[in-house]
């Protein structure tokens, strides 16, 4: 009984999407008989004026009869409004509720006339009354059961009017029949409520039976518009049993020419006779019938209007009610467009989108090949080439001139290597060459100048030309290599080794770059310990006016006193710390330990100290310097930074800002090395630099060579064009000391004067020094 009166009380839950709809068709369901009750209620109104016509009370029941007219009449609008006039009209709760009420003041006026002609009715008319009242009421309940407001209010108003009658006008004389009005009352809502929920869960059918049609009838449309299968039964003999439609529009022939024809017969006569490929297709799709077994997805390449189209094949063998084999039935797709998406997927997935050419994800695949786990390994020669200065080219030119030139480099590789190899762009501008034949050293050799040899071709860009040069590692299988990553990281140190060489170079791998590569790996390690244990010391060259004999400033030189190696030389572990990053931190050390020391000096005496590349790229070298210089309290008159044109060069604009806002505060720039490298006359004008700095492979050649001589002499009259002073490194000899002085040189550093010095020893060395 609980669960009977809990699915009364509680409807089944309406999905959100649909509570509109369902009160639009649920109102349409009692609107739709409105006109037969509204008729009924006309009827009853022309009763009461009958009665008013022939008895007494006729205001009353003339009130009563246009009150029913009235009401009817309203009803009906409803109707007219949302069943003629606009089916789709949407259908609000109050639009609900103005109907529940006029149906319950219906009920409420039938009450009244009922209890009215109860009065005056004999008693056998009395049964016939209230007989009809009640079909009345259970037939106007069961008309509006699809709306529980509509059809509740209809039912309680009726009902609750005939017994307030009866008890206003009898009385206790019929409580019985007051008694089985109300449980007929109860019946009746309870019957609503039934048939309320049986509505909507017709309706909840309905809406799940459209979904699935609707659902049916796209997937059939869709077939139907963009099918590429068709299905195919053949006999013992491989011949077709039927032949459909689509396998005529995809054959391009009629049903007289393939009916006579085995199905494998018409594939076969699909395909190019010329191609060899097509017919390793054609033999896995003969192999798989000739197996009797299921097979799924074989696809094979055919010829239909002299267009390739890719069809898969699919199918599962028959057999009689003696297992005996009776032929085939499957499906042919037409797969052309998804097969060649796929391809596309692949090639891009492979290829690299600058070049052309395989990316990195094609090269290790290919790489990996060489080392098969189901046959023996494959002797290989893995050569990396990275171009030098590719970085600058970009720099300087624009990443446009960079593209152009990858491409212009992938083209000559191209040209250059064997039709066998396998050439790819790893990424930015390193390539990567697998051989597979020709491995003897001497060979790769010959090969690896041939490529340097088409690299260094000058290359013609807009208005620029260039010269392209590369380095190259090799490292071959037979080098004790057993897979992929061995081979990779082999061919990474001979590259490094090749860089390190000078660049342009070419270095076969050899065990003893594995050894130099950990020996580089403990290296750094062991940096990122001695910056934690204070293990880095400065040392102090003096820097001498060549006129005057006086001390004008210190340069700064790291040392480092390895707990367990002893004494590590600059030149070992200060590019690995530009490598590794690490120099930021440790260019920011000796740039703080130098200025605390350079505060125990006499106050015109300045420190240098250099700055790398890196370190300036990497960090916020300006605000470093400020926030130093705050800290030691040294004025930045008494600093000299010291760069190289790679630090100028990394980044022009760049650069030209840093040194712009150092030397707004103060502080002196100095070029480093100046006669090496690029030695761009341009930096000299465009950058705000106070000196040159003459290399000392000039000056250890001054005394022997006239064209080292004349190039000191015009360095330095360069400089005094330009207001620059001049600093010679590596001083040695008294002869030296003088020609440098008399070709104007400013200021002397070298052994002449002082080796590096420590700082205890730096502040003594000022004490003592005379001039």
């Amino acid at each position: 009984m609980g669960l009977y009166f809990s699915f009364l009380v509680k409807p089944p839950s309406i999905p959100s999407e649909h509570v509109d709809a369902y009160r639009a068709q649920q109102f349409r369901a009692i609107a739709a008989q409105l006109p037969l009750a509204c008729f009924s209620t006309y009827l009853m109104a022309f009763i009461g004026f009958f009665f008013a016509w022939k008895g007494s009370h006729s205001l009353l029941l003339i009130s009563f009869g246009l009150a029913l007219i009235l009401v009817a009449t309203s009803e009906l609008l409803l109707w007219w409004q949302y069943l003629i006039q606009d089916k789709t009209k949407k259908v609000t709760k109050t639009v609900v509720r103005v109907l529940a009420i006029e149906l319950g003041l219906t009920g409420l006026l039938y009450a009244f006339i009922t209890i009215y002609l109860f009065s005056i009715f004999s008693d056998h008319e009395r049964i016939m009354l209230i007989s009809g009242i009640a079909g009345f009421i259970s037939c106007g309940g069961w008309i509006f059961a699809s709306m529980p407001l509509v059809g509740l209010t209809w039912t309680i108003s009726l009902c609750a009017g005939l017994i307030i009658g009866l008890v206003f006008l009898f009385g206790d004389t019929y409580i019985l029949l007051e008694a089985m009005i109300a449980f007929y009352c109860l019946l009746l809502c309870g019957v609503t409520l039934v048939s309320y929920h049986k509505f909507l869960d017709n309706l909840m059918t309905q809406s799940e039976i459209e979904k699935q049609r609707q659902l049916v009838e796209l997937l059939l449309n869709d077939f139907e518009e963009k099918a590429s299968d068709w299905l195919w039964e053949t006999d013992k003999y491989g011949c077709l049993r039927y032949v459909s439609l689509r396998l005529m529009e995809a054959t391009g022939s009629d049903t007289e020419t393939l009916i006579i024809r085995s199905y494998p017969n018409i594939i076969k006569g699909l395909l190019s006779a010329s191609d060899d490929k097509d017919s390793k297709y054609l033999d896995t799709f003969m192999t798989s019938l000739g197996s009797k077994k299921d097979f799924n997805g074989i696809i094979v390449p055919v010829k239909v209007d002299d267009t390739t189209r890719w069809w898969s094949f699919s199918a599962k063998p028959l057999f009689d009610n003696d297992k005996q084999f009776n032929g085939w039935r499957g499906v042919t797709s037409d797969i052309t467009d998804a097969y060649l998406h796929e391809k596309q997927m692949i090639r891009q997935a492979n290829s690299d989108t600058l070049t052309g050419i395989g990316n990195r994800h094609f090269f290790n695949e290919k790489l990996t090949s060489f080392f098969n786990e189901n046959t023996t390994n494959q002797p290989c020669a893995l050569l990396l080439l990275d171009l030098d200065n590719f970085k600058m080219v970009n720099d300087s030119f624009g990443h446009a001139t960079g593209d152009a030139l990858l491409i212009e480099v992938t083209n000559r590789l191209k040209d250059t290597i064997p039709q066998n190899a396998t050439l790819a762009r790893l990424g930015g501008d390193e390539f990567a060459i697998i051989l597979s034949s020709d491995l003897e050293q001497s060979a790769v050799t010959a090969l690896c100048d041939k490529l340097q040899q088409t690299l260094t071709q000058p290359w013609r860009h807009g208005e620029n030309h260039l010269e392209i040069h590369a380095s190259i590692g090799i490292a071959f299988t037979q080098d004790n290599i057993h897979n992929t990553e061995k081979l990779l990281r082999a061919s990474d140190l001979a590259l490094y080794a090749a860089k390190d060489s000078g660049r342009d170079t070419i270095r076969f791998f050899t065990p003893d770059m594995e050894i130099l590569a950990n020996n580089k790996r403990q290296i750094l390690n062991d940096i990122r310990q001695a910056l934690t244990n204070n293990e880095f010391s400065l040392h102090y060259q003096p820097q001498i006016d060549l006129a005057t004999n006086t001390i004008k400033g210190f340069e700064a030189l790291v040392r480092w006193q390895h707990p367990k190696r002893g004494f590590i030389l600059p030149s070992e572990f200060i590019s690995l710390a530009e490598e590794s990053g690490l120099i930021v931190p440790l260019g920011n050390w000796v740039l703080k330990q130098a200025c605390l020391d350079a505060q125990k000096w006499p106050s015109h005496i300045y420190v240098a100290v250099n700055a790398s590349a890196v370190q300036v790229e990497r960090s916020d070298f300006l605000a470093e310097v400020k926030k130093i210089m705050t800290q030691t309290q040294l004025p930045y008159h008494r600093l000299e930074i010291e760069l190289t044109e790679s630090t100028l060069m990394a980044n022009d604009n760049a650069a030209l800002s840093l040194l712009n806002e150092l030397k707004a505060i103060g502080v002196q720039i100095a070029l480093d090395d100046f006669g090496t490298g690029f030695s761009s006359l341009s930096y000299l004008r465009t950058f705000p630099l106070d000196k040159i700095k003459i290399d000392r492979s000039f000056i250890s050649l001054l005394e022997s060579d006239d064209k080292a001589y004349a190039i000191i002499r015009t360095i330095t009259q360069l400089a005094q064009t330009l207001h620059l002073s001049t600093t010679a490194e590596g001083i040695e000899s008294e002869t030296q000391c003088s020609i440098l002085a008399g070709l104007s040189v400013n200021y002397g550093q070298g052994y002449l004067y002082a080796k590096p010095m420590s700082a205890e020893e730096t502040l003594i060395f000022i004490n003592n020094y005379q001039a």
